[in-house]
């Protein structure tokens, strides 16, 4: 069954991969999956020259964004960046894991951007 995307997921992937491009990267593919597993945003960054697996996070309050849990999929993540660089061949280009967690705030979004998450 493939999930399809509501109107609040394609406008947060909008706003960050805005964000993203605003930043000097270059976004490659959007909601890689392998199996059961995926990564929201493949982004490669032309500052440090580093292929970037973004986890997206989306909150309403900054109430949600405390009370995240503390234990992340930090396997399956990379388990997913490793499936994806052995089918492209992307051996020879650095990796890194970010996160990117965005929430509303007064009907403003806030991003923050975490880098080398694991």
């Amino acid at each position: 069954m493939v999930k399809v995307k509501t109107e609040k997921e394609t406008i947060t992937m909008n706003i960050i991969c805005e964000y993203l491009e605003n930043s000097n990267y270059i976004i490659i593919e959007k909601d890689f999956r392998y199996r059961k597993r995926k990564v929201d945003i493949i982004a490669y960054d032309t500052i440090t020259k580093e292929l970037v697996f973004v986890d997206l996070r989306t909150y309403y309050t900054i109430d949600e964004l405390m009370e995240e849990e503390i234990i992340e999929k930090e396997e399956d993540f990379k388990y997913v960046a490793k499936r994806y660089n052995r089918d492209y061949g992307l051996y020879d280009i650095p990796i890194r894991f970010d996160k990117i967690k965005i929430f509303l705030i007064n009907n403003i979004y806030k991003i923050k951007h975490f880098k080398n998450i694991y």
